[in-house]
């Protein structure tokens, strides 16, 4: 009786540990939106605009706030990025990276990531912008895309790879998450299967004591 209930404890204490795991499992994949930030002031009051513009479709507007050097990139862009931008509400800063240049002098660069949730999906724009000295911050890279926003790791930041990394990640987590929750049900099974394996008999053995019969 003592074994039956010992398994019976060591069963629970088990199922608990497996709801744990399961919840713990389920909250690591789950997405967790970002918050919105409050970006610098300088860099936004170009940034914004240009995400306006390009979200309205005003090509001359969005013109004047790239670098000459994104100009060509603006042409080549321009029709893809507003027809992803064009459904989206407006978006917001989520993330903001900023890093003091040594390539141009001295120079300020900042990027910001700036999204908007609509429906089950995302619209992203990771955006940088460049100044020298004390003049005006102009944009020389942006990429818009219809995913969650991410964090920035550097000035060099390449989402294609940040992303797969990602996933790669959370297919690792899942992986041991639910190796984890199968041994523990294999431990339940087991438990349940043969309780006097983990639980011994506390009654002591009983022996007739030895007679010596003579003759």
């Amino acid at each position: 009786m003592v074994a039956a209930y010992a398994a019976l404890g060591e069963h629970v204490s088990a199922m608990r540990l497996i709801f744990l795991m399961a919840m713990l499992l389920a909250l690591g994949g789950c997405e967790r939106e970002p918050a919105v930030i409050a970006p610098p002031k300088k860099a936004a009051a170009v940034i914004e605009p240009f995400l306006q513009a390009l979200q309205s479709g005003n090509k001359a507007k969005a013109q004047t706030y790239v670098s000459s050097a994104a100009s060509d990139e603006l042409d080549l862009q321009f029709a893809t990025d507003h027809e992803k931008l064009a459904a989206a509400p407006k978006l917001t800063a989520r993330y903001s990276s900023n890093n003091a240049s040594t390539t141009y002098g001295k120079g300020d660069e900042v990027t910001l990531v700036y999204a908007a949730k609509h429906g089950n999906g995302w619209t992203s724009a990771t955006v940088r912008a460049y100044r020298y000295r004390d003049e005006p911050f102009k944009v020389e890279y942006w990429r818009v895309t219809k995913r969650a926003p991410m964090h920035i790791a550097s000035a060099g930041f390449d989402i294609e790879k940040y992303t797969e990394r990602q996933k790669f990640n959370r297919i690792i987590f899942w992986g041991l998450g639910a190796l984890a929750i199968i041994a523990l049900a294999l431990l339940v099974w087991l438990l349940r299967r043969k309780p006097h394996l983990v639980a011994a008999e506390n009654e002591p053995e009983s022996r007739r004591p030895a007679t010596t019969v003579r003759d």
